[in-house]
């Protein structure tokens, strides 16, 4: 290894150490209450450190964006990867919620992340790459799953899908305690696949 090697890892790990605090800060935060100077402390690098690697502020927030929207795109494929060929629409079904579910265990940031977007007013998702393939893995799904659905009716289902598979996490801390839900009790992750899975199953079948 020559003496020159080691820089081009460390300004990968320098980058790689910025993205991280960005991602937990803007998650925590949202893109307009982080500053670079936010970042760079939680990151332990200088100040300018991040304007070096990223620009602005506002290319570091679509970086940031863009590396979830990669790992948001890997929900379909991982429930895929562990079905037979062809499955069944039940199955099918089932692989996607726990794909989804454990997808958002695993990363909480990236719902957060879409949902300071969507109350900051943001249009830039709507321009990345990554965010539109994710969007548009489950929209073609569903289509496979239901080819009698028109486009317009396909977009609205995935939507309503979407959103009911991420209403525990976006509302269970403010609505499941006056319905009498604990989303900290070690049964309601259960319970809660048990409902959507019901839930997800009638309607697609009513449809």
């Amino acid at each position: 290894m020559s003496p020159a090697d080691p820089k081009p890892r460390n300004a990968a790990l320098t980058r790689s150490a910025i993205l991280q605090a960005a991602t937990q800060l803007f998650a925590a935060r949202g893109f307009a209450a982080t500053g670079m100077q936010d970042i760079a402390t939680v990151a332990g690098v200088a100040r300018a450190t991040p304007s070096y690697f990223f620009g602005s502020k506002e290319q570091l927030w679509q970086a940031v964006m863009e590396a979830q929207g990669h790992l948001v795109a890997g929900i379909v494929p991982a429930a895929l990867a562990s079905l037979a060929s062809p499955p069944t629409q039940d199955a099918l079904t089932d692989a996607l919620l726990e794909s989804v579910l454990t997808f958002h265990q695993q990363h909480p940031e990236a719902l957060r992340l879409i949902q300071w977007a969507e109350l900051q007013g943001s249009s830039l998702l709507q321009h990345l790459p990554a965010h539109s393939s994710a969007v548009q893995s489950a929209l073609t799904m569903l289509q496979q799953m239901m080819p009698g659905l028109s486009a317009t009716e396909a977009a609205h289902l995935t939507l309503s899908l979407l959103g009911a598979c991420y209403a525990h996490i976006s509302f269970g801390r403010t609505f499941g305690p006056p319905l009498g839900l604990d989303p900290d009790a070690p049964t309601f992750m259960h319970e809660r696949r048990v409902h959507l899975r019901a839930v997800l199953l009638a309607l697609l079948h009513s449809i």
